[in-house]
């Protein structure tokens, strides 16, 4: 049985927050790293719905095209939301959500 645990993309948002701990921008690598773990809960969430309904071709499509729109508003928001109203470091913020999304596909393709 498979893990739906995402293994590879935790352990490199923990190595990024690792990284940028040392740098004194450890917060603004979590929040990258949990936008993108929610990004992945989303992911999953419309994945299941879409497995267990049985729908026409095009409620489907339409589906997926809500998901996409809605995660990356999502992921648009909260990033400016870290960036202007926290206060984080831009550059560990970024690239704790952008290892975290790159952990995530490499999770997806080793799942196959």
């Amino acid at each position: 049985m498979k893990s739906k645990l995402p293994k590879i993309q935790l352990t490199i948002i923990l190595m990024s927050i690792a990284y940028f701990s040392t740098l004194g921008a450890g917060l603004s690598a979590v929040y990258g790293g949990v936008i993108s773990l929610v990004n992945t809960w989303l992911v999953d969430r419309h994945t299941s719905k879409q497995k267990i309904m049985t729908m026409s071709v095009q409620a489907s499509i339409g589906m997926m095209a809500y998901s996409v729109i809605m995660r990356m508003a999502m992921v648009v928001g909260l990033t400016l939301v870290g960036y202007f109203y926290l206060a984080l470091n831009s550059e560990a913020l970024i690239i704790g959500l952008i290892l975290g999304l790159i952990g995530f596909l490499m999770d997806k393709v080793l799942q196959r």
